[in-house]
């Protein structure tokens, strides 16, 4: 499988989503491992513990190196990529949603509504 995400590329990460909740299979998750953050996706989930791979699986380091990781070492979970929308302004990415009023570009600042417009 192609990787989901690339080297420098942003994301959007809800941080407080797993507040109360467990991550489901399938969830792209930004987690703690060691002093650095890493995104990976959730595979299986048991008790207290997830399983977690990275969708290039042949040059991912992921549970299948480190083992399973603590639900408590995840940091957020990824709502959103930002590199497949560019802004109307100077096509640079766009972080956050478009179409909601949390997106800006990442590069000049232009705020998106409803519609791309400022």
């Amino acid at each position: 499988m192609y990787p989901t995400l690339n080297d420098g590329q942003s994301v959007v990460s809800f941080n407080w989503a797993y507040l109360g909740k467990k991550p489901k299979i399938g969830d792209v998750v930004v987690l703690k491992q060691g002093d650095k953050e890493i995104i990976k996706r959730v595979q299986n989930i048991q008790d207290e513990h997830i399983f977690v791979v990275g969708d290039n699986s042949q040059e991912s380091t992921d549970s299948r190196h480190f083992g399973v990781v603590n639900v408590n070492q995840i940091v957020g979970k990824v709502i959103y990529q930002s590199n497949d929308i560019s802004c109307p302004r100077c096509s640079f990415a766009v972080v956050g949603i478009y179409g909601r009023k949390d997106a800006i570009c990442s590069n000049c600042g232009f705020k998106l509504t409803c519609c791309g417009e400022p």
